[in-house]
């Protein structure tokens, strides 16, 4: 009989122990604008690794919103519903982020907001909220540095000017319009180059159309540069010279279609093809002469500055506790730098 009452007594610790163990978990909620986003797959394996390799164990659960604001919005709220103690978002639509913070508040949890940037306003409503990111205009200066530095090469322009009129043909794959990130590429990459191109005396680069919205997509900016393609042939009197694309995503689907016409095929990029990520797949085609280069926005360096950051709250420490990042000075926003990659 005492036996079986200290076995007893034994296994009431037991649960009284795993029960706290239960109640002291500490689980993330890590929602992701669109799980087909290749560069923001990498982050999201990087971060995987990263909370794996953790000392004390993070539950977490990863969320794809699919590119739907109300589907994000929906798996926040059963999120909060059922206990989470972090939300980390990579928000779909980033004017809604302030109704997002708002359930934050509600619910007295920190929030960490990445890669797709909501303002400065929607992050000062809160105390317990931050922005991993880079800066939005960063990526399209240094594309335009790219582009120009690719031109003014020795032979640059002979070699890229396929109707000899001295001057460089581009159409622009563009993102979402209300996002920071696709307007700084959109907008700085042809400013910047068109400015360094100045300087050396060479003449503005020369938009066919319009600024075309594949939304971050390969096969929406196949489609795109296919209809370019065939409203400006090759052999035409203003063919496509240059491509510029806001991600490596709708820089490779523009690659598709110059392949289908028989340019871009490996054997030497005769189009300049540029886009933002130098996602893995993108390396891959600047090695094999397919593409001209990117601008690599670092997924492991973001990965790694969420997971100390998702430690810290873990421990009830501020954000950056240790940490070797700085806040801006007016909010709380870190940003991952980028660099020009060719190969």
């Amino acid at each position: 009989m005492k036996k079986f009452i200290s076995m007893l007594c034994l296994s009431v610790v037991g649960l009284f122990i795993c029960g706290c163990e239960l109640q002291e978990k500490f689980h993330v909620d890590v929602f992701i604008y669109n799980f087909a986003d290749t560069y923001i797959g990498g982050v999201r394996t990087a971060m995987q690794t990263m909370l794996d390799s953790m000392e004390v164990t993070v539950d977490y659960t990863f969320h794809d919103a699919a590119n739907s604001q109300d589907t994000q919005s929906t798996q926040i709220d059963t999120a909060i519903t059922a206990g989470t103690d972090l939300l980390v978002v990579n928000i779909v639509e980033t004017g809604s982020g302030q109704t997002v913070v708002d359930k934050a508040k509600k619910a007295d949890l920190p929030i960490i907001f990445f890669n797709r940037e909501v303002s400065d306003e929607v992050i000062n409503s809160y105390d317990k909220a931050a922005f991993v990111g880079t800066d939005p205009d960063e990526a399209g200066y240094m594309q335009g540095e790219l582009i120009a530095d690719l031109l003014l090469a020795e032979g640059g322009y002979d070699k890229y000017d396929l109707n000899k009129d001295g001057k460089i043909n581009y159409i622009m794959l563009r993102a979402d319009l209300d996002n920071p990130e696709a307007n700084g590429r959109t907008k700085y990459s042809v400013s910047e180059a068109n400015k360094l191109l100045a300087a050396k005396s060479k003449p503005a680069l020369v938009q066919i159309g319009t600024d075309t919205n594949c939304s971050w997509d390969t096969a929406l900016a196949k489609t795109a540069t296919a209809s370019f393609l065939a409203s400006n042939p090759m052999n035409g009197e203003q063919p496509i010279e240059l491509i510029i694309a806001n991600n490596d995503d709708m820089a490779l689907g523009a690659i598709a279609a110059l392949n289908e016409v028989n340019y871009n095929k490996g054997d030497d990029v005769k189009i300049l093809v540029v886009g933002v990520d130098a996602t893995a797949t993108a390396q891959q085609a600047i090695k094999a002469k397919k593409m001209a280069g990117s601008i690599k926005q670092d997924g492991e360096a973001m990965a790694k500055c969420l997971v100390e950051m998702i430690e810290n709250t873990k421990d009830n420490k501020e954000f950056l506790f240790e940490l070797d990042y700085s806040f801006e000075t007016d909010c709380d926003k870190i940003r991952i730098p980028y660099a020009k990659y060719v190969g």
